[in-house]
């Protein structure tokens, strides 16, 4: 007789059958999941059915292994990537989407949509805690020149689709979104020390598929419309980050004094930042980047395997501008820019 948890098992394996390879793809699934990326963009990167996604997750991953896994009193276990999410991510269908997007969203007027939610859930439980992150930013070279060519309405159409595409590209590699800047975006990607090659990897991966976006997928709409072609640069570094929990100023309000304000206290959700020296020099070395470039910092560059590191080019710097010491060397912080 078999029980109840074997015929689901056995159930699942069945419909797999027809579906995917079952030992490599299967993997590939479990792979994407430790990875931190969310079960939509599994199911439409592998052209799955969501709920047979699902069914899989639930079946094959031990929820008391998770449990103990992404435990808040172990923080350094926070998802991370450790798989080479190129070998699935499909970038023409990426640049493709993106491009479609831009369109409609100069077309008519369409709704964009953020994960805030989904940070400051994840961010909630590592509070007042350290966390080993990587920071990419990215910020949009130009945009002067674009607001002063386009109506505020057109320009503002085209920074939403801009992070609208950005975020989903963050997300796909695994990352989450931390914070809008105007015209520019920042996000961390967590990783574990004893698994930071493939992680590096991935982000830098992430970064050229986003420039990749902006080149194939927006600017040939621009071009159409006869407005300024757009470009990005990106900032890329890896540290030790601390995650900061504010209070929103009516959660400090005495009860005692609900009379006085008529019995109406609006308790709001606190809301979760991360601080830190890593955030401070990326988004710095960022204007080191030329158009639809990447810099990238000391630590990511020598985690690199050498035939990568030839990829890279260090950056001249005046110490004068640049002045952050590295801490393992003692010397300013070198930084490095990709040479195509």
């Amino acid at each position: 007789m078999i029980n109840i948890s074997q015929a689901r098992e056995n159930d699942v394996e069945n419909n797999l059958s027809n579906q995917i390879p079952k030992n490599e793809q299967l993997q590939t699934i479990i792979n994407l999941y430790d990875s931190g990326i969310p079960l939509e963009i599994i199911a439409l990167q592998l052209d799955i059915e969501l709920s047979e996604v699902r069914r899989i997750i639930h079946t094959i991953i031990d929820k008391k292994d998770l449990e103990k896994k992404y435990s808040k009193n172990n923080p350094i276990n926070l998802p991370r990537s450790v798989f080479h999410l190129d070998a699935i991510v499909d970038i023409k269908k990426i640049v493709s989407n993106s491009q479609s997007n831009m369109w409609k969203a100069l077309r008519t007027d369409p709704v964009f949509t953020f994960p805030f939610d989904e940070t400051q859930e994840l961010l909630s439980n590592y509070s007042n805690t350290k966390i080993k992150s990587i920071i990419l930013h990215i910020d949009i070279v130009g945009s002067t020149k674009l607001s002063m060519t386009l109506p505020i309405e057109r320009l503002s159409k085209i920074i939403q689709a801009f992070t609208q595409e950005m975020t989903k590209i963050i997300r796909l590699y695994g990352g989450y979104v931390l914070k809008y800047i105007g015209d520019a975006i920042i996000g961390f990607f967590n990783i574990n020390t004893d698994n930071s090659y493939l992680p590096c990897i991935n982000v830098i991966n992430c970064a050229k598929t986003m420039i990749k976006v902006i080149k194939q997928g927006f600017n040939p709409v621009l071009n159409q419309y006869d407005y300024p072609e757009m470009g990005v640069r990106i900032g890329i570094d890896y540290g030790e980050n601390v995650v900061v929990k504010y209070l929103p100023l009516s959660e400090n309000v005495d009860n005692s004094k609900a009379n006085e304000l008529g019995n109406k206290i609006d308790i709001k959700k606190p809301i979760y930042d991360i601080l830190g020296y890593t955030i401070s020099i990326t988004t710095k070395m960022t204007a080191y980047a030329k158009v639809d470039h990447i810099v990238v910092g000391q630590l990511i560059y020598d985690i690199l395997s050498k035939e990568e590191q030839s990829y890279f080019s260090k950056v001249d710097v005046n110490p004068e501008n640049w002045n952050y010491i590295s801490d393992e060397t003692g010397l300013i912080y070198k930084l490095y820019i990709n040479r195509t």
